[in-house]
């Protein structure tokens, strides 16, 4: 099947469960002009949080059992909130999580990784806050990388060379995908997905664009900004009270979109679930930095400048064209800056309101 996109032509194999996971458009960049759109994370498409789930215990079932102590890691940006919900998923003792971020506090780095395709190749790993997993990350055996689209598997490689040298006593690596188009076998860890298949793509020089850089210049500490731990410092289980952010009753018999906003993920995907699972018509989706073309399945854009007070180009994708009774947009950040005007170009169409979280 050949997907005419404006800066090529993407080839894959027409399947039924390819169907059910991606769809397609285009980068906004000169490295890779192709973009697995995910259907299923709530990330640059709207999905429905039980959907989520359902493909969180796929996953989470795709995972060897084992007794070793395990690390699970989910990458920044789109995978924050999926690798959290496998994690959850699996329910096991004696195991962790984390996720890469593309934001500087002054907390201790544990490591730090390129990720060489992206618009933002930075990744920092932060050692974990609790003094309990502190001392757990020492004991680890085994690391479970997730992901939603593995391409090549250099960056699970990259990532995995790096851990081999903070964590010397890790033996066992796998990689958790619901995407799988990698052609190289790699010897130091295993792959697991959903989908695994092959693709081409045949570039249109003259419409691939100059990269988007995505990553703030002189970044400084956030520490102010995004005091709570979600899991950017490691967690072993979330403990949220969901129900008290919102009033249920005046939600009732409305078509409601609950937003994430870039690596805050996993706690606005719970509320939307939690919305869903009180009988409301619910969908998830989340802000990104990703720079993408309106083209393929990606058919409306916003832009706008992030929340993070980092004044990046922020995207939010295939929502300002539907139809929604509420859009709830949720924060881990304490306060917005003067620029960051989301909440207002949504508003000119959606009865909008915003949540902040804490712990």
């Amino acid at each position: 099947m050949g997907i005419i996109l404006k800066t090529g032509v993407l080839k894959v194999e027409q399947n039924q469960i390819l169907e059910r996971l991606t769809g397609y458009s285009s980068r906004i960049n000169k490295k890779r002009g192709f973009f697995f759109v995910s259907k299923v994370i709530g990330k640059h498409i709207p999905c429905k949080p039980s959907l989520m789930r359902t493909i969180h215990k796929e996953l989470a079932d795709l995972i060897p059992k084992s007794r070793g102590k395990t690390l699970f890691i989910g990458f920044a940006e789109a995978a924050t909130g999926l690798g959290q919900g496998v994690y959850e998923a699996l329910n096991l003792d004696n195991s962790f999580y984390m996720h890469s971020s593309r934001f500087k506090t002054s907390h201790k780095v544990l490591l730090s990784f390129q990720e060489e395709h992206s618009h933002a190749p930075s990744h920092v790993f932060y050692a974990p806050k609790d003094k309990e997993l502190q001392c757990l990350l020492n004991e680890i055996t085994r690391v479970i990388l997730i992901d939603d689209e593995v391409t090549t598997g250099n960056t699970a490689n990259n990532l995995i060379m790096t851990l081999q040298k903070v964590l010397p006593q890790v033996k066992e690596y796998a990689l958790v995908s619901i995407l799988d188009w990698t052609t190289k076998k790699y010897s130091n860890f295993e792959i697991y997905s959903l989908y695994k298949g092959n693709f081409s793509f045949e570039e249109n020089h003259e419409e691939l664009a100059t990269n988007i850089k995505s990553e703030a210049k002189d970044a400084s500490s956030l520490e102010g900004i995004i005091p709570y731990n979600f899991a950017r410092y490691a967690t072993k289980k979330l403990d949220i009270d969901i129900k008290k952010y919102l009033n249920i009753e005046d939600l009732k018999s409305k078509k409601v979109l609950v937003l994430g906003t870039a690596e805050f993920m996993y706690v606005p995907y719970l509320l939307a679930q939690y919305l869903e699972d009180s009988g409301i018509e619910t969908y998830f989706q989340a802000t990104t930095r990703s720079p993408i073309n309106i083209d393929g399945i990606i058919t409306s854009k916003i832009s706008f400048k992030d929340n993070y007070f980092e004044n990046i180009d922020n995207f939010l994708y295939n929502v300002i064209d539907r139809e929604y009774d509420k859009v709830i947009i949720c924060y881990e950040t304490t306060t917005l800056p003067k620029n960051f005007d989301l909440k207002e170009k949504l508003a000119s169409k959606f009865d909008t309101q915003e949540v902040f979280f804490d712990i």
